[in-house]
């Protein structure tokens, strides 16, 4: 190489190189390649320009000039072509990665170790310089140096390292601690990043090579954003996170694929945390996004009547129950309503309307199972609920406000015939066996009354049966059966029929 870099024929190749990196300029639309292409460029006219006045000085000339000419063409023509070959390298390394732009670290470092091959052999040969001596009797100063520059160089190091690791790439979202902006330099000491708020943050490599790193970007996958809201003990969860996911579902920002998800977090002192999660494109629109969930929730909060959470406390004396969930006419209005209750007094309706419990059960929440024993018997407040049987738990029928189930089960003592699952919040109104005991007690006849009743409802089921070519029992042969049972799982004696 260096015969070549003596003769007269390294001047014709350097100028046929300048025609070249010149072309590729101008073809290029690669602004990083341009600016790499144009510092190789400058670096070759030079070695142009101190060849041809080498070539053109007079023999007399003194040896010290001309030996400094001649370092300078072979120092500049091989650093003009380590740079037009760094510059094309790096160009193929981004046509093969979805990088925006190379680290300058990395340009840096690949220059300083490819200027220094080069130069090293040039002087040896050139100046007859001992580097080895060089180095070995600066080892002192090195070390002096090296505890001066500790954190420069600990920098230095650590930016290699993420540039190895390639946690992030320029233009890459990040949050390193409380910073959160897209990386716009990675260079020696340092990573900067463009805030939100437009911001240029410096960070030393150092820095980010020990905090938590999270990145927004990678792969350019949608990103999932959390926003967390508070609401009162008094407003059901379903009902909440139902607000959550259509508000989030009506941003046009957010994505339908994957969808958004809410979930109940805590039960913090005063109110109940929630958490809905939404995915956007770009993390650059995570806070406008943010912004409007809030912004539409509490529109429709307020049209839901849902209240703010406050802080509160609550002081309740000894004599103090609990506030019902139901008011107590509309319990007695439930309760008149449904047919096994009818031979019953407006004062026996309304002693068993302070009797039953009132019971909240939340969608998809299994009320009663097949097959399990049963001693309540439920009345449908508000919601939907779905009654399914079989191994295949197909749904039989659904049933709504007034709807009624589990008698058959609680007074005969046979087990649960299906399972009933809600289909939404319902609130239910739950009879036991000790308060059918109570009204069999103390009103006679009811037991046979309600003997027939549950017989009519169980002859309707078996109507089907009958039609498919089935035996169903006749209905009185039925009555005795049910009031039978009747007797033995409440004591009844004769008196009472």
């Amino acid at each position: 190489m260096l015969p070549f870099l003596q003769s007269n024929l390294s001047l014709a190749v350097g100028a046929l190189l300048v025609l070249v990196l010149l072309g590729a300029r101008a073809a290029s639309h690669d602004a990083d390649l341009k600016r790499d292409l144009t510092g190789a460029l400058r670096l070759l006219v030079m070695f142009l320009v101190v060849r041809v006045a080498a070539w053109a000085l007079p023999a007399t000339t003194p040896p010290g000039p001309m030996k400094a000419l001649q370092v300078a063409w072979m120092l500049t023509f091989a650093f003009g072509v380590i740079r037009a070959g760094v510059g094309f390298g790096l160009k193929l390394a981004r046509l093969r990665s979805t990088s925006v732009a190379t680290p300058k670290i990395l340009r840096n470092v690949i220059d300083f170790l490819l200027y220094t091959m080069a130069a090293v052999p040039i002087l040896q040969t050139q100046l007859n310089l001992d580097l080895t001596g060089l180095v070995a009797t600066s080892a002192v100063l090195s070390v002096v140096i090296g505890l001066a520059l500790q954190e420069t160089l600990g920098n230095l190091f650590a930016g290699l390292s993420l540039q190895l690791d390639k946690p992030f790439e320029v233009g890459d979202f990040i949050r390193i601690g409380e910073h959160t902006g897209r990386v716009a330099q990675v260079n020696w000491r340092s990573i900067r990043i463009m805030t939100f708020r437009r911001e240029l943050v410096t960070l030393p490599n150092s820095m980010v090579a020990k905090e938590q790193l999270k990145t927004f970007s990678q792969d350019r996958e949608p990103v999932g954003v959390d926003a967390q809201v508070r609401a009162s003990y008094d407003t059901p969860p379903n009902v909440m996170k139902a607000a959550l996911l259509d508000v989030a579902r009506e941003i046009p920002q957010v994505l339908v694929e994957p969808p958004p998800i809410a979930r109940t977090l805590a039960f913090d002192e005063s109110c109940v945390r929630y958490m809905v999660r939404f995915y956007v494109n770009d993390f650059s629109l995570a806070d406008a996004v943010t912004e409007e969930l809030y912004t539409r929730l509490w529109y429709r909060l307020r049209r839901d009547g849902v209240e703010p959470p406050l802080p509160q406390r609550v002081l309740r004396g000894r004599d103090d129950g609990p506030r019902p969930e139901l008011p107590v006419d509309t319990v007695l209005r439930l309760l008149r309503a449904v047919d096994l209750f009818r031979p019953l007094s407006d004062t026996d309706l309304e002693r068993l309307g302070k009797e039953v419990h009132v019971r909240r059960f939340g969608r998809d929440e299994h009320i009663i199972q097949e097959g399990d024993e049963g001693r309540t018997f439920y009345v449908l407040a508000s919601g939907e609920v779905s009654v399914r049987a079989g191994k295949g738990q197909a749904e039989v029928t659904r049933l709504g406000q007034g709807g009624y189930f589990g008698e058959m089960s609680l007074l005969t003592g046979e087990r649960r015939a299906a399972t009933v699952v809600a289909l939404q919040d319902s609130l239910l109104l739950e009879v036991d066996r000790p308060t059918f005991a109570r009204l069999f007690a103390e009103n006679p006849g009811l037991a046979r009354q309600l003997s027939a009743l549950l017989a009519h409802r169980r002859t309707q089921l078996l109507a089907l049966a009958q039609a498919s070519g089935g035996h169903a029992d006749p209905l009185p042969a039925e009555v005795g059966r049910i009031l039978g049972r009747l007797r033995q799982i409440f004591g009844l004696h004769a008196s009472h029929d």
